[in-house]
């Protein structure tokens, strides 16, 4: 066995894929909850002068971050766009510029 088939990880254990994937399994759930109208039935917090409602009602999530009808889920979306997305792309990139330095 080859040193390179000894360092290679199997492509589903990589954690910027876990990330990305997390990501988009978030985004498929916000979707279904706000179709299906199960958004009203979360009992989610009055949210008005509150910091949490301070932010999803700012002019930024008015205005340029309208993903969903909900505010709740857009602050939801950007958050977790920060925390996941964000480092699962960063981990790909690296990924893919580490494997073209290793095959040469």
């Amino acid at each position: 066995m080859t040193d390179k088939q000894k360092n290679s990880m199997p492509f589903f254990k990589r954690s910027w894929l876990r990330l990305i994937g997390l990501f988009i399994l978030l985004q498929i759930i916000f979707i279904i909850l706000e179709i299906s109208g199960w958004v009203a039935n979360l009992n989610l917090r009055d949210i008005n002068g509150k910091l949490f409602g301070r932010i999803a009602e700012s002019s930024i999530f008015r205005e340029w971050f309208t993903f969903y009808d909900t505010p709740h889920f857009n602050l939801f979306t950007v958050f977790f766009g920060i925390t996941l997305l964000v480092p699962g792309i960063v981990g790909a990139i690296k990924d893919i510029f580490s494997r073209k330095f290793i095959s040469k």
